[in-house]
């Protein structure tokens, strides 16, 4: 549920400049232009931007903590979300339009229902198994 709240703000609630600035260091990173990027990627941008060098395992641990879908790439909006500061993302404002996302019917409630329709849809379609563990978890 958090990555899903954290998803939509990231990409949807996020101002103009946040959001210009963030796709101009993700264009840079993004070599090949494929709109994500690789371990590859994101080692050599690391070393031409930092001018440090970043270990496999670092990479290893940077994916799993970011790669949120685990395809194997960063793609923008978890680059955004990554790289947004969780506390600036969680602002009143986003945490209501997020809030909003969820509530369909705009009862000022979330209903199981709402939630299974917003993870259900999700372009990596959440399996109905894992949309229940959410729902009896923050139930």
């Amino acid at each position: 549920m958090k990555a899903a709240t954290l998803n939509f703000i990231g990409s949807q609630l996020i101002s103009k400049r946040e959001r210009e600035e963030l796709a101009t260091v993700f264009r840079k990173l993004d070599k090949n232009s494929d709109g994500k990027l690789s371990k590859e990627e994101i080692k050599e941008g690391y070393h031409v931007h930092y001018g440090k060098l970043i270990s496999d395992a670092e990479i290893d641990a940077m994916f799993k903590a970011v790669d949120t879908d685990n395809n194997g790439y960063i793609e923008y909006t978890e680059f955004v979300v990554a790289a947004m500061n969780e506390k600036a993302l969680m602002t009143q404002e986003r945490i209501k339009g997020a809030f909003n996302m969820f509530d369909k019917d705009r009862s000022g409630m979330i209903s199981n229902a709402e939630i299974r329709e917003v993870l259900g849809a999700q372009q990596n379609k959440l399996p109905q198994s894992v949309i229940d563990i959410i729902i009896k978890q923050i139930d």
